[in-house]
């Protein structure tokens, strides 16, 4: 596309003001993040909501949500997160934020960007993307019973 073009495309577009709920989903998110409890994660998801990541294959509906998260906390029990920023267009909602959590015997932060669509006042749909190398890496660096504990969890080695 030429920048001509590209310039042409971004005159005629339209963004639409984040709706009241919208905007209440980004508080809550940010609220839950700052103190994270998996029932209140819950809360901010619909029932058919569909999560992608790094590293792990799509999670489909709150179940499986409520797992993954159970997961999460055994990995890093003292994860937290921080949004920066978050922006809206209609229904959907960008957060640029940061989770933090000891990995080994040091605090580990790592940036996030989350696309999320909302309905019904619930996410459906988020595509989280950050550098699962650099925290892979970080795992890595943290020692053997950091990668032990992390196989377990994931279940890439069975505990004995």
């Amino acid at each position: 596309m030429s920048v001509a073009n590209a310039n042409q495309l971004a005159e005629t577009a339209t963004s639409l003001p984040p709706s009241q709920t919208v905007a209440e989903v980004a508080r809550k998110f940010t609220d839950t993040w700052a103190r994270p409890n998996i029932d209140r994660f819950m809360e901010l998801l619909h029932n058919d909501v569909r999560l992608t990541q790094p590293l792990t294959p799509p999670i489909i509906g709150k179940a499986a949500a409520r797992r993954e998260f159970e997961l999460m906390f055994r990995l890093f029990p003292d994860l937290y997160g921080e949004v920066d920023h978050w922006a809206a267009d209609g229904d959907y909602l960008m957060v640029a934020w940061r989770l933090h959590a000891t990995i080994g015997h040091d605090l580990y932060e790592w940036r996030i960007a989350d696309h999320l669509r909302v309905q019904d006042g619930l996410i459906i749909e988020r595509d989280a993307l950050y550098d699962s190398i650099a925290l892979m890496n970080r795992i890595l660096r943290a020692g053997p019973s950091a990668w032990l504990k992390s196989m377990k969890l994931l279940g890439w080695l069975k505990a004995r």
